[in-house]
């Protein structure tokens, strides 16, 4: 009986989402997720979900890139502006954080310097890259986001950023495909 649960519910968590603000997941594995988010601006999501509270999203639309940072259990005040200090085994970044919402921390701001960089972490995640450690400059301990997992949804994450490119619109698998 629990294997029947457990398969009807992945079923149901894998069926697309066509809905206006809604995300068809398209893939995931070992906590990564890849989404299109059908909303007004579309964007791709490469999503970490720690299952413990803690998840750390990259967003990306045609025109702009987001990092966002999330724990359940915050409550920023709108307005916050921090930091947070950026680890790997090559480097250390201080990078602008900023209130997103109450519980979320966009990294990279858009008046940030070198917010170019947000797209090169996530272009070298995909090449293997280390996992790198977040440490705030408040109280809240040091979390770990392991890029070092992600490298096998790059066809997935490709294949949502081709689909942004054209408009949002998924290719369609029936009998009257047309290859033009």
């Amino acid at each position: 009986m629990k294997i029947l649960t457990a398969t009807v519910l992945m079923a149901a968590v894998l069926q697309p989402v066509a809905a206006l603000g809604e995300t068809e997941w398209m893939g995931g594995a070992r906590q990564w997720s890849v989404g299109f988010a059908n909303e007004s601006p579309a964007y791709c999501r490469l999503l970490w979900d720690s299952e413990l509270g803690k998840t750390m999203e990259f967003r990306q639309t045609v025109t702009e890139t987001f990092w966002l940072v999330t724990k359940t259990s915050w409550d920023i005040p709108a307005g916050t502006t921090t930091e947070v200090t950026l680890t790997d085994r090559g480097m250390t970044k201080v990078v602008a954080a900023q209130f997103f919402d109450k519980n979320t921390l966009r990294l990279w701001p858009p008046a940030s310097k070198d917010s170019g960089g947000l797209k090169k972490v996530i272009k070298n995640s995909f090449a293997g890259t280390p996992d790198v450690q977040l440490t705030f400059a408040g109280d809240e301990g040091d979390w770990t986001l392991p890029l070092s997992r992600v490298d096998q949804l790059y066809p997935t994450y490709r294949q949502c950023l081709k689909r942004l490119e054209a408009g949002g619109k998924p290719k369609q698998v029936s009998e009257s495909g047309k290859p033009f």
